[in-house]
């Protein structure tokens, strides 16, 4: 039998050849596709460690940002050491960076910024709480992209970090008068003022701060209900510097009082405290001048003080101020003393000097406040926490009346015990015991990552 075999027609010939040309341009897309994405996946992933470093750095960074050019010192160590600690590339280069990559500023913009080698003075570090760390672009090995020709490999980390908020209370008192004894700015620590007399401009004037801004005349927290989230917790969210200005308001309210009550697990409608945020101390016991009940201040103050706080007077000057200390101040010129604070090194045997006569009965050692059981001590019944009865307050230059939106001068930041509550029927006022001025003008705050 004959094979008979069928010519191949040729437009049959030319489609094999046109679906080889389609595969080889198929498989030069697809290599191509591969290759982009490949390249911009290890792109984004470098772009994810770098970004992840420059974050770590400015959050251990700024938290040594103190006003201090030693605090900027500290700041560019860390930062610095800690982007070290991280890797890109696939976890396979460290991340280096130097002081050309870190600049300081007092806000978290880039027009407050100045680069960290320009601060060499303590001056200029005083409103420098804000840290921004650039890690430079960083050019990486394609692996595909060089067929694209136009693919750039390059990315960086960039991150800002700094206070959020402040653990400074928005409530202020004046510098006062010299006492004619050992002072900070006016006070004594161990004795206890009425917040509403510590101004030397007349009796019964409150300061309390905006809250939210101390650029002058911009105040955008002047109701009473706005400024209480900040009295709850005891924070403000900028940093008072010495030297420089804040803006003050005057006046008095039960909601704010209130809000200062919160230490006490004081909890309503009116200061819209959240205990979650402003829990109350571990020590709730009110030390008032008058108790009867055991560990009130005439357990331990060999002559019962007749008022809470120190007495004030108006002198031959005109100023309104505690009593002199070379008047001789009487026993009962005193208040409350010693319930939390007492000057440095101080002991008991030393009462009848410091206060005129005044001696120590059974103080407690430590002080009533610190003591965790006993007459001295009470415990909330919310959630607490300790210390939350210690307010850091701005002491300031107090040259003009009272207002809306008025500056006012940073002196200092001074330690003030709450030693009662603040809003009660018969005494609606804030009486705290000074423990000193901070060390350092710069608070503690809690840092967050702005940008």
């Amino acid at each position: 039998m004959k094979n008979l075999t069928r010519p191949v027609p040729d437009s049959m010939r030319r489609q094999h050849g046109a679906v080889a040309i389609i595969v080889g341009l198929s498989l030069f897309i697809l290599v191509g596709m591969l290759a982009l994405v490949l390249d911009l996946g290890h792109l984004y992933v470098a772009k994810t460690e770098l970004q992840n470093a420059a974050d770590a750095a400015a959050l251990s960074g700024a938290k040594e940002l103190d006003g201090t050019v030693a605090g900027i010192t500290r700041a560019q160590n860390q930062a610095i050491q800690t982007a070290g600690l991280n890797k890109y590339d696939l976890n396979a280069t460290a991340v280096t960076i130097n002081a050309a990559n870190l600049m300081v500023g007092s806000c978290p913009d880039d027009g407050c910024m100045v680069a960290i080698s320009s601060v060499t003075s303590s001056t200029l570090a005083a409103d420098k709480t804000f840290l921004k760390v650039d890690t430079g672009q960083r050019s990486l090995d394609a692996w595909f992209a060089p067929i694209w020709n136009t693919l750039q490999t390059q990315t960086y980390g960039m991150a800002v970090a700094g206070k959020y908020t402040v653990d400074v209370a928005p409530i202020a008192v004046c510098k006062l008068e010299d006492p004619g004894t050992t002072n900070e700015l006016g006070y004594e620590r161990g004795v206890t003022y009425k917040v509403s007399d510590s101004n030397p401009l007349g009796p019964g004037t409150m300061y309390w701060l905006d809250p939210e801004s101390n650029i002058p005349g911009n105040c955008p927290v002047t109701s009473t209900n706005d400024t209480l989230p900040y009295v709850c917790t005891g924070r403000v969210s900028y940093t008072p510097i010495v030297g420089q200005t804040v803006n003050t308001n005057t006046g008095i309210s039960d909601p704010q009082l209130e809000a200062v009550d919160s230490r006490f697990g004081v909890f309503n409608s009116k200061n819209k405290c959240d205990p979650s945020t402003a829990p109350a101390d571990t020590n709730v016991k009110e030390y008032i001048y008058d108790s009867a009940t055991a560990g009130s201040p005439r357990d331990w103050m060999g002559t019962d003080p007749t008022q809470q706080s120190i007495r004030f007077i108006t002198d031959a000057a005109g100023k309104y101020r505690p009593v002199p200390y070379g008047t001789p101040r009487a026993p009962t010129d005193y208040g409350v003393l010693w319930s939390a604070f007492r000057p440095t090194g101080a002991t008991t045997a030393q009462w009848s000097s410091l206060y005129s006569g005044q001696s120590a009965t059974s103080y407690p050692e430590p002080s009533p406040y610190a003591q965790t059981s006993g007459n001295f001590f009470t415990a909330p019944t919310s959630a607490s926490k300790s210390g939350r009865r210690v307010m850091n307050m701005t002491i300031l230059e107090c040259t003009a009346a009272g207002g809306v939106c008025r500056t006012a001068t940073v002196l200092g930041v001074g330690k003030f015990f709450l030693q009662k509550k603040a809003n009660t029927p018969s005494d609606k006022e804030i009486y705290v015991e000074f423990g000193g001025l901070l060390p350092n003008p710069l608070p503690t705050g809690e840092i967050r990552l702005y940008r």
